[in-house]
């Protein structure tokens, strides 16, 4: 824009050396009209290298103010050779080039002032070398560039100074704004971290069994280069009691209980991390750790919820985090192994389930739909952790969707299944999430 601006200054004081050149004087050898439609040539290549990339921000200003002291420098010797009132008028108009350069080239402040510096040594070179055809005559023309150069020179400091003022302002709102999520993911990792054993409390499980929903419904929709592997086709529920947990409360008191559970829970969250690592548990896809972790869904009662291939891949995995506490053998005088140990009670589903809620239109009827479904499903896992507790602890159970339960822990259990299988579990439970349970 500046570049054009310039070229149009020139073209009209090449018409106004025409006008007011000699009649016989050829337009060919009119020195001033020839030199400045060369300047506007260069101008014009001028443009096409600030657009290029080549020119980098500090090297286009170097090059906008030499070509703008050109400019003025060429006003200022024709006027010195020509000696003409014709030449000593144009320069009155000079202050419009750093007008052009400060205001439509945008430089900065101190580029601008460098520019207004050496014009004005340029214009005073010139007002004070050369004899004036008029008195009074050079301190106008210094006066005028002056005036010029002042009022471009204000006009670029309000121009800077706006400029950074909103970029300081946009960064501070950045910030701020960046400090707000970061203040409101802690927040929300708080809400859903219990603080005693770091794990995940039983709020994370809805959102847990949202990203399972994701995995169904991608499942359903089919494999995409987006998401080359599909999940797993059944999710497990298992919910874990310590036994005899108050005995060892009453016992140890607790400050110990509370470190029981704090080892009890890193066992629990480790032994499925190594599961998941080895391809045992969890997706496919490894790379969302929160898919498969552990829940301290209250008390001294935990929950996992992992994607499994069938049932015996679920009864593995519960196995294999019952054994990781029995092997802590942390020291418990009133159970009958004298060691920490474990009950399981575990659920089975398949992973269609999940998308029975689908089709609602409302985004909030699909959440509760999801809800529902996690109530009945910890629900049945509940019953084959009272199934556990009742068969002698220490064990994994197995719930039925139709309440029947098969309990996997010991070899002398196995003459007893039919037997266990008739009984009815009690009419009345406590509430969900295990109080009561021991």
């Amino acid at each position: 824009m500046g570049c054009w601006s310039l070229i149009i200054f020139q073209l009209m004081f090449v018409l106004y050396d025409t006008v007011y050149a000699p009649v016989a004087m050829p337009v060919t050898e009119n020195l001033a009209v020839m030199l400045r439609l060369y300047v506007c040539i260069a101008l014009a290549i001028l443009v096409l290298v600030l657009k290029s990339e080549i020119c980098r921000a500090v090297g286009r200003e170097a090059l906008l103010v030499a070509t703008l002291w050109g400019v003025i420098g060429l006003a200022a010797w024709l006027a010195v050779r020509e000696n003409h009132l014709r030449c000593f008028l144009e320069l009155y108009a000079l202050g419009v080039v750093p007008l052009v350069g400060i205001v439509l080239m945008q430089l900065r402040f101190v580029t601008a002032l460098v520019l207004s510096a050496g014009g004005m040594a340029i214009v005073m070179s010139v007002v004070l070398g050369v004899s004036m055809p008029y008195a009074h005559m050079d301190f106008a023309i210094a006066f005028v560039f002056m005036a010029f150069c002042l009022f471009s020179l204000i006009a670029s400091f309000r121009i800077e100074f706006s400029a950074r003022h909103a970029y300081l302002m946009t960064s501070i709102d950045q910030l701020r704004l960046q400090d707000v999520e970061s203040r409101n993911a802690e927040l929300q990792e708080m809400a859903c971290l219990d603080p005693l054993t770091q794990l995940y409390n039983r709020r994370h499980l809805i959102e847990l069994l949202k990203q399972h929903h994701d995995d169904a419904r991608r499942a359903k929709s089919g494999v995409s280069e987006a998401h080359p592997a599909p999940p797993l086709p059944c999710l497990a529920l298992m919910m874990m009691d310590v036994d005899h947990f108050k005995a060892f409360n009453d016992h140890y008191g607790h400050v110990a209980g509370d470190n029981c559970l704090y080892q009890i829970a890193q066992a629990l969250q480790e032994t499925l991390d190594r599961e998941r690592g080895t391809g045992i548990a969890g997706s496919l896809e490894a790379h969302d750790a929160t898919l498969a972790s552990v829940v301290r869904f209250g008390g001294e009662e935990f929950t996992a919820l992992v994607a499994v291939r069938d049932l015996e891949h679920a009864r593995s995995l519960a196995e294999a985090m019952r054994y990781a506490v029995k092997s802590l053998k942390l020291p418990h005088r009133e159970s009958e192994l004298g060691v920490v140990t474990l009950s399981v009670g575990l659920c089975v589903i398949p992973l269609s389930r999940l998308l029975e809620g689908e089709g609602m239109e409302d985004e909030m009827t699909q959440d509760m739909a999801i809800e529902t479904l996690l109530g009945r499903w910890v629900d049945q896992a509940d019953k084959g952790l009272y199934r556990a507790k009742r068969q002698g602890r220490n064990r994994t159970c197995v719930q039925r969707g139709n309440g029947k339960a098969r309990a996997q822990s010991s070899d002398e259990l196995r003459d007893e299944r039919q037997g266990e299988q008739k009984a009815e579990l009690p009419d009345h439970r406590p509430p969900m999430g295990g109080a009561g349970l021991s």
